[in-house]
């Protein structure tokens, strides 16, 4: 999934807890092998190789179809995941470059799925659950996370949100209870300094270029396959638009992050998002 997985379990031994984790992290690649289009037997590759829809899929490939499709429609398609050709335009993830314009316009005429703004958070749910089995469990898979039941000594975990400006340190921790999961998207996840300009991989599914106007969005969901897509849609949509589609949810809370011109962070909470928050840094 090009990024860093951390799993913990609660468990009785040592022995358990190895078992446990060897299988979550089996999940993982399991998932990224239906989801992945850097390999060629993938469904997803065979979907794209396939432009008459003539593939079978997995029962877990439909399901992150399934939620890939909502999360577009309720979003009015500032989720998509069909930017595979715009992504591999812009050389996103290995090689970023500015593309020519009419490569672009090219890219943005074909549909070639590409789940990797919801796939990562459907592996993530995956792992969980199979830990879960074993007892309380926190998955995180470069920002994506689920958790279940509580840390060690009872208490909800707890989990830092990157500052946008400086990955390095956190601006804000987070209480995530029983059954919840976050995701995170930002500008500094992926990106590249081209001529003094960031350019970075959460593009605008209408004209192909990175979208401007936030640094970052952290989404809670009842799982982290919804997370992932609406962190990206909330990004898209922007502060105020990406805020009131993330209200319209019931089941999801969020925060938009906006840098001011003085570099100080502006923050696009929504109504429910408070109670979950643990501290706060300046």
């Amino acid at each position: 999934m090009g990024t860093v997985a951390e799993l913990k379990v609660v468990a009785t031994d040592e022995k358990t807890a190895d078992a446990a984790l060897s299988d979550a992290y089996d999940e993982l690649a399991r998932v990224e092998l239906l989801a992945t289009t850097h390999n060629e037997l993938s469904d997803v590759s065979r979907l794209n190789a396939d432009p008459d829809g003539n593939v079978v899929l997995s029962p877990e490939t439909r399901n992150i179809f399934r939620v890939a499709f909502r999360v577009q429609a309720e979003s009015d398609s500032a989720f998509c995941p069909t930017l595979g050709a715009v992504l591999r335009a812009w050389g996103f993830p290995d090689e970023p470059h500015v593309p020519d314009p009419a490569v672009l316009r090219a890219a943005l005429k074909k549909e070639e799925y590409d789940l990797g703004g919801v796939a990562k958070g459907f592996g993530v749910d995956r792992a969980a659950d199979v830990l879960g089995q074993v007892g309380g469990c926190l998955v995180n898979v470069g920002g994506d996370l689920a958790v279940r039941g509580t840390r060690p000594d009872g208490k909800p975990w707890l989990i830092g949100v990157q500052d946008p400006r400086d990955p390095s340190r956190l601006f804000i921790t987070l209480r995530i209870p029983d059954g919840r999961a976050v995701a995170t998207s930002g500008d500094y996840q992926r990106f590249a300094e081209i001529d003094g300009v960031r350019y970075h991989h959460i593009l605008d599914p209408k004209t192909g270029q990175p979208v401007r106007g936030l640094r970052s969005v952290t989404v809670i969901a009842p799982n982290c396959a919804l997370a992932d897509a609406w962190a990206t849609a909330a990004f898209v949509l922007g502060p105020e638009k990406g805020r009131e589609a993330l209200e319209r949810q019931s089941t999801l809370e969020g925060v938009l992050v906006a840098e001011a011109e003085d570099g100080s962070l502006v923050l696009h909470e929504t109504s429910g998002f408070g109670p979950f928050v643990e501290e706060r840094f300046p």
